[in-house]
Parts: structure tokens; sequence; C-alpha cells
């Protein structure tokens, strides 16, 4: 995948300038996030300090509190900002997408280098980041909102 999802004023490509999904990053909002990291390991808590285009940010953990743990984004797969931390392990996402159903973005099919796929669009992209935000098909999802980093993925494939 070589292909940049962005020209260099950071709009998608495709998109008429100024077509922008505002981030979850305001300061002080609490963010519910689980962070799947490239070793396969998985985190779940809470951050108050992600920025796209920061190499590192703070996650405290949802069991318990205790110490942060600071994530650097080169070793991070993704980051999903979910409803609840447990979930459903029988839910299987819609593996096309809902033509009743606007989305914002533009539409993408994306496998991750360990065979994971998943069914969205690409809302935001800012080139100068290490990843991009993408929003699931299904609106069933657990899963909000998702960070992607740009190298843990294997293929993008646009969709119409």
């Amino acid at each position: 995948m070589s292909r940049a999802l962005s020209n260099p004023t950071g709009d998608l490509v495709g998109f008429r300038s100024g077509a922008r999904f505002l981030p979850p990053t305001e300061a002080g909002m609490e963010q519910k996030i689980v962070v799947h990291m490239r070793d396969g390991s998985i985190h779940k808590g809470v951050t108050h300090d992600f920025e796209p285009n920061q190499p590192e940010f703070h996650l405290l953990p949802a069991e318990g509190g205790g110490v942060p743990i600071r994530v650097k984004l080169e070793v991070m797969k993704a980051m999903f900002w979910v409803k609840d931390y447990l979930g459903n392990r029988d839910f299987v996402a819609r593996r096309d997408f809902n033509p009743a159903r606007p989305m914002e973005g533009r539409r993408a099919v994306l496998t991750f280098t360990d065979g994971e796929t998943v069914w969205g669009s690409v809302t935001e992209d800012d080139a100068s980041a290490p990843g991009f935000f993408f929003a699931p098909a299904d609106d069933r999802d657990n899963n909000i909102k998702i960070f992607i980093i740009r190298t843990s993925l294997k293929e993008l494939r646009w969709a119409p």
C-alpha cells in the first residue's frame, strides 16, 4: 500500500477541501479505548492526551486504575474507541455497506498485516500523521471509531 490517502494539505484524496471528521481528542474529554499492539497484546483504558501527530500517548488502565502506560504509535496496530470494554465475542460485523446508511468519508475495506479485515470509511486523514481515522460500516459494532496505523495495514481497498 504505497498510495497516499491525502494530499499535502491534509484533505482526503477525492474529497472537496474542508471535508473533515472531528477526531475525539478534545482537551479533557475521557476517551474509552482499546489499544491493539502489533505484538498481539491488548490494553484497555482511557486517555486524555492522544493526538494523531504525536509519537506517543498515555493510557490509564481500565480495570483497577494503576500506573498510566506509555503507548508508542510506532508499535501500535490500531486504537479503538469503544461503547464498552466487554464487547460481544459472538458479534460478526457486516461485510458490506448498508445503502440505507449514509457514511461520512470514503468507503474502504482494510486488511491488517495480521489478516484482520474491517469495513467502513476513512473519515479523516492527515498525511503527516502515522495513521488515519476510520468509522466501522456496521453501526451495531462495539467500535465507534478507529485510529489505524498505516504501517499495520497489508491492503486498503477503496469501495464504491
